[in-house]
C-alpha cells in the first residue's frame, strides 16, 4: 500500500528548516557575544590609554619606540581583562540586543 500523504513528505523539509534556523540562531547568539566582548575589551583599553596618559611626568626612557610598545602592550592587557574580569559592558549589550 503506497502512501500519499503530502504531510509526511513535508516533516523532513520542516526539520531541516528548523535545524537551519536553530544554527543560525546560535551563530547569531555567539556572534553577539563575540562583539559585546570586543566592546568590553575596547573599552578598557580607552580608560587604560588615558591612565598612561595622565601619567605626571615622563620617564628618563620615554620615546615613540616605548610609547608604541605600551600601546601594544595596553591592547593585550585590555583583552585579558576583559576576558577574565567582567565588567558588565558585555553583559548589558548581550541584554540590550540579545533580547534575553
Amino acid at each position: 500500500m503506497m502512501n500519499n500523504n503530502p504531510i509526511k513528505s513535508i516533516k523532513p523539509i520542516l526539520a531541516d528548516q528548523v535545524e537551519t534556523t536553530r544554527v543560525k540562531k546560535i551563530e547569531k547568539e555567539a556572534d553577539l557575544e563575540n562583539v559585546a566582548q570586543e566592546f568590553e575589551s575596547l573599552f578598557v583599553y580607552q580608560l587604560l590609554k588615558n591612565a598612561r596618559k595622565a601619567k605626571l611626568s615622563e620617564s628618563l626612557f620615554s620615546n615613540q619606540g616605548t610609547e608604541t610598545y605600551e600601546s601594544l602592550l595596553d591592547q593585550e592587557y585590555s583583552k585579558t581583562l576583559s576576558k577574565n574580569h567582567s565588567f558588565g559592558i558585555a553583559e548589558a549589550l548581550l541584554r540590550q540586543f540579545g533580547g534575553k
